[in-house]
């Protein structure tokens, strides 16, 4: 029989695994940084599955980049609100 491929939710905790020692390089505050990423990987799993890329971290990376875009986006919102705030105050 010929082989199977695995999940990509399984190809992604095989990507996570594989950077274990780069994490333990790192200092406490950064390995909680780097578990953050890649929760946000983990958090678009089934979109990086349903993208049939070749390359395991490319679905990790752009999970990674859609979640940064999102809280940029919310915190360019929320500083808009704090200005307008401000400007209705004077």
């Amino acid at each position: 029989m010929g082989r199977t491929i695995p999940s990509f939710r399984i190809a992604l905790e095989q990507e996570i695994a594989s950077w274990k020692d780069y994490r333990k390089s790192l200092r406490k505050g950064s390995k909680a940084i780097l578990e953050d990423l890649f929760n946000a990987a983990r958090n678009y799993c089934s979109a990086s599955s349903n993208a049939v890329r070749p390359v395991r971290f490319q679905g990790m990376f752009m999970g990674i980049a859609v979640q940064h875009e999102r809280r940029l986006e919310n915190i360019a919102r929320e500083i808009e609100r704090i200005r307008l705030e401000m400007k209705a105050g004077n």
